[in-house]
């Protein structure tokens, strides 16, 4: 079983649509069973996948974590993925989980799931839901936009990886850098790739070849809380998302 984290330390980069696409075209396309955890407190996974927030308020990943509630109580089905919703009360865990070993305890709940893969949307912060996400996974995905200010994101992180293998998960594999809302005619896109390729040697990985283009047709479909690729089977996203998933699944397990 793979267990990959989509991190950066930066909102905005694409995480939340890189896992609901990734996690739509490993079900659909390769047949793969695919449950999604949502670890941000804003929930927007949760929201995205046409998942009702006030049916999971005893039954989420909050409550997963206190052990007040079962792996199979907080599993919700979507059309194409299963998922455990987010919480608001995510955002305390810093506070509330105060025991020794905390960051081994998303790894302890779901050690006995049944999936090929499970995809973790991550917040965009350095606490301890990102530590808890990155000591669980195999890989890590790191997307990100064309500015330097994700770059900067991009070099906070690379900490952050450094200290959880050293304490708590030393096999971690970055799979690689994915950048998302490029457009290959801008110059700064151009800048930002050629030093994502050298900060890519300092995480020991590569930026994919794939990158994703930007279109208002993946919006259109988080409004609705539809598929995105059944919204729009021909836009740019899901062309590009079904060559990165191509290229991804080469290292999966």
């Amino acid at each position: 079983m793979e267990i990959i984290s989509v991190n950066i330390t930066k909102g905005g980069c694409g995480k939340t649509t890189t896992v609901q696409i990734l996690g739509e075209i490993l079900s659909r396309e390769y047949g793969k069973k695919v449950l999604c955890i949502d670890t941000d407190p804003q929930c927007n996974l949760t929201t995205v996948s046409g998942v009702n927030l006030m049916e999971c308020q005893e039954h989420n990943l909050y409550t997963l974590l206190k052990e007040e509630s079962t792996l199979d109580e907080c599993i919700v089905k979507s059309k194409y993925y299963d998922i455990i919703a987010g919480s608001l009360l995510l955002a305390y865990a810093d506070t509330e989980f105060n025991q020794l070993g905390r960051e081994y305890l998303l790894k302890e709940r779901i050690e006995n799931a049944n999936y090929d893969v499970i995809l973790i949307d991550t917040p965009p912060s350095l606490g301890l839901l990102n530590i808890m996400s990155l000591t669980a996974s195999t890989k890590i995905i790191i997307p990100t936009e064309c500015s330097y200010l994700a770059m900067i994101g991009l070099d906070q992180l690379s900490n952050t990886i450094e200290s959880v293998r050293k304490h708590s998960n030393k096999e971690l594999e970055i799979a690689g850098i994915l950048m998302i809302k490029y457009n290959s005619r801008a110059n700064i896109n151009q800048a930002v790739l050629t030093g994502l390729e050298k900060m890519s040697a300092k995480f020991n990985t590569k930026v994919f070849e794939s990158k994703i283009r930007e279109t208002v047709k993946v919006k259109e479909a988080q409004s609705q809380q539809e598929p995105i690729i059944e919204w729009d089977p021909s836009c740019s996203a899901v062309k590009d998302y079904l060559a990165f998933t191509k290229e991804l699944t080469g290292n999966l397990k």
